[in-house]
């Protein structure tokens, strides 16, 4: 559940560490961006509200941030370095407005042209609405992941009228919850099928023809928004200007495409004005969480070195991201190939000496040995990771990257 706060008005300073607030604000920034658009697709009313709840959650410990930033602050370099923590911390609070502007569509009442789950959220990575049956027998989340032998992050736990956000792996499921999952579609289908729910009807890319080029539209301004946001926690990570140059040109196509859209959404005959308003609405908020990514690396962008607490919130976060290098039992395969999907882990970039591939096709780019990917996953999938790439010879790895592309 989202944490109340004495007073939506008065702050009394805290001496929470900088770390762990600004842990949460990822947390929370994350995961409203995917309940908003929830909320949307399904209509639903509470989880909106949760949204609006988690923005003024997310409006507080921006401001306790800043009071604890500026109390570690006492010298030239720590001014410098602190610079960093401040953009991440504003960018994930302007993510955290762009979520609720969203929602706000469900309260309004409005309504949005008939649209599914599928439209806006890819196959490799799709978020489904399971209600368990009502005789299922308690167990924890670890337990029953570990049973079916699937990795999946329960965005969310509807119970009776209450929402459990972000929920822990000792968590228990109960007979009668509603789950948001997020993970592979096969991971998803398992769950489904453990359940006794019958898969879902397959449907075309749009519920209706009439509205496949809205749905395209809507799916491309979201996701190219949200790899950007990836793309920045990676520039952050890596100390990479190259990866952050990249968020600069993805933000002058975000602007671009973003206004063709708003243009074609205008002149569609078959919108009535508060659906042309609504899908507007979407747009600027995907618009506004691009501007939000490219803040985040504008520090580094002027030569501003990110602050190293940074690579331990992104590490310890529920959507992590790190890095696993590839040996010549990997060399040749296709990242299809290395099945780290079905394991809940996805690549956003390769570093193959000192160039870099950014999101290099799935099915037609080669790794080969030596190659460092790197890879976000949620906190379930690091046991595999860990199997992967022992966590010491990953922070080597972080660090000769960073002095790498540092001395650059």
């Amino acid at each position: 559940m989202s944490k109340g706060v004495a007073s939506e008005y008065e702050v009394e300073y805290q001496p929470i560490p900088v770390k762990e607030l600004l842990k949460e604000m990822k947390n929370l920034s994350t995961l409203m961006v995917d309940l908003a658009y929830l909320s949307v697709l399904y209509n639903d009313v509470d989880l909106a509200l949760e949204v609006y709840e988690l923005e003024k959650r997310i409006d507080y410990l921006e401001l306790l941030l800043t009071m604890q930033a500026s109390l570690a602050t006492r010298s030239v370099r720590d001014a410098e370095k602190i610079v960093s923590i401040h953009r991440l911390a504003t960018a994930s609070n302007k993510v955290s407005d762009a979520a609720a502007d969203i929602a706000r569509i469900v309260l309004s009442k409005t309504g949005l042209p008939p649209l599914t789950v599928k439209d806006l959220f890819p196959k490799e990575s799709t978020v489904a609405k399971i209600v368990v049956p009502e005789d299922f027998k308690s167990m924890k989340i670890r337990d029953l992941m570990d049973e079916l032998g699937i990795v999946l992050n329960i965005l969310a736990i509807r119970r009776k009228r209450r929402w459990i956000l972000e929920p822990r792996e000792e968590s228990e499921i109960k007979g009668g919850d509603v789950l948001l999952v997020e993970g592979a579609e096969n991971a998803i289908n398992a769950l489904r099928k453990h359940f006794n729910i019958p898969p879902p009807r397959v449907q075309p890319a749009s519920s209706s023809k009439e509205y496949y080029r809205i749905a395209e539209g809507l799916f491309q301004l979201k996701n190219t928004s949200e790899l950007m946001l990836d793309l920045a926690y990676t520039a952050l990570l890596t100390k990479s200007e190259i990866i952050a140059e990249r968020i600069e040109e993805l933000e002058d196509y975000m602007d671009k495409i973003s206004r063709n859209f708003e243009l074609e959404v205008m002149l569609y005959d078959n919108l009535s004005e508060m659906e042309k308003v609504n899908i507007i609405s979407i747009a600027v908020s995907s618009e506004n969480i691009a501007d939000a990514a490219l803040e985040m690396v504008e520090p580094l962008l002027r030569g501003l070195e990110p602050h190293p607490i940074i690579m331990d919130v992104l590490w310890e976060t529920e959507e992590r991201i790190s890095v696993i290098e590839m040996d010549e039992n990997d060399d040749g395969k296709t990242l299809s190939e290395l099945g780290y999907e079905d394991r809940g882990i996805v690549v956003l970039a390769v570093r193959r000496g000192d160039k870099w591939y950014i999101t290099p096709p799935y099915t037609g780019f080669k790794v080969k040995n030596g190659d460092i990917l790197i890879v976000k996953y949620f906190s379930e999938s690091e046991d595999i990771v860990e199997e992967l790439e022992k966590e010491e010879d990953r922070e080597e790895m972080i660090e000769e990257i960073q002095e790498e592309e540092w001395e650059e």
